[in-house]
């Protein structure tokens, strides 16, 4: 036998006289350590005593007791299985990341999609009339009240669930009847509609003035023709009439005979700002009748009485540019920057404006020269559509 064959069977006698060593480490955590070893920059070899690479292979098997619960060929195996393994895994990991990144990038833009569908759906806090959208399954009811304060007759709305009753008296006798008038600072007007009878046919109503309801009326004899245009325009009427009990025109009096008010689809007066108290402003039509939509937003500019105030500010005008039947185009002759200042008087300017528009028998309007583009539910890069009905009661 040769010498170095002597020395090789020496070593595996040594090798087998080892304690057995139980390692309790995972496959992944052996393999990362070899591969790390692996990957560390090689050195020139260097010539070493036998003793020593026996000392260096004896550390080594300290270090990795498993190799001897398999032959040389299982090993091997083993290692390929782990390689195998750690690369199937890395694959399966790359995939799962993909698929998360993947997951997180349509849950961004499902958040992204569904925050701009909710910017466009956010309802205003400021807007005090009832526009088209806000009406789905509802009913509008507009009344002509009058303020206890100054007997100033104006418009209110109220918004209620939609009705099955296609009685249009009785629904509005109800709402009517329902309503604290005094709590918002007006007289109750539930007697006016328990006075008036209406004819569908011909289009028009009578109201009935009686002994009993008659301080009702001579109370608010000079707001009797805003009411009932306030009350009726919203419908296809065309005339009331006031009667006594006898069906003969009726008198009061300061009138004499009550005279028949002409109901007015659109009464084109330019809209001014009336406050009822510190905390309760509505948009009320002036009284006197303006010839031309561009007309009436310079009358805007000049409050008619001592009651109304304006809603287009002193340095800044508004001008017809472009106009047909149902649409218009006004253009600020400032900047209007409405996210600036007060936001309620930015409201109540747009608003004024767009319901001074409706009096002239506009659909929609288009306003230039104002920022931003977006605001309290307005887009104002397109047409804005009249609202149905001013001053809606928020309850």
């Amino acid at each position: 036998m040769r010498q170095s064959d002597r020395e090789d069977d020496k070593v595996v006698q040594l090798f087998k006289k080892l304690p057995t060593v139980e390692d309790k480490r995972s496959m992944d955590e052996i393999y990362r350590n070899i591969k790390l070893g692996m990957n560390k920059k090689q050195k020139k070899p260097i010539f070493v005593p036998v003793l020593t690479s026996v000392a260096g292979l004896l550390v080594f098997l300290l270090i990795f007791p498993f190799i001897f619960q398999t032959s040389p060929i299982d090993y091997l195996s083993s290692q390929s299985k782990v390689q195998e393994s750690a690369d199937s895994g890395s694959t399966m990991n790359q995939a799962a990341e993909s698929r998360k990144l993947e997951k997180d990038m349509n849950k961004a833009d499902e958040k992204i999609t569904m925050y701009t569908e909710e910017a466009m759906d956010v309802k205003s806090t400021l807007k005090t009339a009832v526009y088209e959208e806000e009406t789905a399954g509802k009913e509008v009811y507009t009344f002509g009240v009058v303020t206890t304060k100054d007997g100033v007759a104006i418009p209110i709305t109220l918004l209620e669930q939609e009705s099955t009753d296609g009685d249009w008296l009785k629904q509005n006798r109800e709402k009517a009847k329902a309503f604290n008038a005094q709590a918002y600072g007006f007289r109750d007007f539930s007697t006016l509609l328990e006075a008036m009878k209406i004819n569908v046919e011909a289009k028009e109503a009578h109201i009935t003035i009686n002994p009993e309801n008659r301080p009702f009326f001579e109370t608010n004899e000079y707001q009797l023709e805003y009411m009932v245009q306030y009350l009726m325009r919203s419908k296809n009427f065309r005339v009331v009439k006031f009667v006594n009990e006898n069906d003969e025109p009726a008198e009061l009096s300061h009138f004499g005979i009550v005279p028949d008010v002409e109901i007015q689809k659109n009464m084109k007066k330019a809209y001014f700002l009336y406050p009822v108290s510190k905390d309760s402003e509505y948009l009320v039509p002036a009284d006197l009748i303006s010839d031309s939509l561009a007309d009436a937003l310079k009358d805007m500019k000049n409050k008619p009485n001592d009651f109304y105030k304006t809603v287009i500010p002193d340095a800044v005008s508004a001008e017809v540019v472009k106009e047909d039947e149902s649409d218009v185009t006004i253009k600020f002759d400032k900047r209007i920057e409405l996210d600036q200042g007060d936001q309620l008087k930015n409201m109540q300017l747009i608003e004024g404006i767009l319901l001074t528009a409706k009096e002239f028998g506009k659909k929609e309007v288009q306003f230039e020269n104002i920022e931003p583009l977006q605001w309290e539910s307005f887009q104002f890069d397109q047409p804005i559509k009249v609202p149905i009905a001013p001053n809606l009661i928020k309850r």
